[in-house]
């Protein structure tokens, strides 16, 4: 009695068998889409990585000017679209003020990549500097700025979250007083790393 229920009832609902069928066929949609992709994205890192290195190096440029110009779209012009908005929304959260010069940044690494392509020691020495220069301004910018709270306008107005990130436990552990000094010592050395020049130089 109870399976003849049960047929009548799975007869009287053929639309559940089209559902489990149509979820099957999607899933198996979904893993040839996922494989396919797997297969052509592990063809494309081999031909990369056979590209002559000079090519490696060129784009990479290529790739951080077009970094460039989305990073200008977003802070100069103000592209009124998706990307534009999340440029905008990423570098100002991200780096507060400083993020008028980001487009800058990367024209100048792309430019090196360009003409001195060999010069990876002082490319990587540079990287160093500008890291340095990039966390003390932003944390320098948070603390004059006097933000305190984590909203977006203090962010924007401010050093963004990696000022914030910096500045919040420095303060805690040094107050204002000391974590300014500080972060001018550490922006000075990191121009000194970028212009590769020794302190003994400056005290001469």
């Amino acid at each position: 009695m109870a399976r003849a229920k049960s047929k009548k009832r799975n007869k009287g609902n053929p639309g559940s068998g089209f559902v489990s069928a149509l979820f099957k066929a999607i899933g198996s949609l979904w893993r040839l889409l996922a494989k396919a992709l797997g297969s052509a994205t592990r063809f494309v890192f081999r031909g990369a990585q056979e590209l002559d290195p000079t090519h490696q190096r060129d784009g990479i440029a290529f790739f951080l000017f077009i970094l460039a110009l989305i990073a200008a779209a977003g802070t100069w012009f103000g592209l009124s679209n998706f990307i534009g908005h999340a440029t905008y929304s990423f570098l100002y959260g991200g780096f507060g003020r400083l993020a008028l010069l980001t487009p800058l940044i990367l024209i100048y690494f792309a430019y090196r990549l360009f003409k001195a392509p060999d010069e990876g020691s002082d490319t990587g020495r540079i990287t160093i500097g500008t890291l340095l220069l990039v966390i003390s301004a932003t944390a320098l910018l948070h603390l004059l700025n006097g933000s305190v709270g984590t909203g977006a306008t203090a962010m924007r107005h401010g050093g963004g979250w990696i000022g914030y990130g910096v500045s919040k436990p420095l303060v805690a552990l040094v107050t204002t007083i000391l974590a300014i000094p500080i972060l001018l010592i550490i922006f000075l050395f990191g121009a000194l790393v970028i212009t590769k020049t020794p302190v003994s130089k400056l005290l001469s």
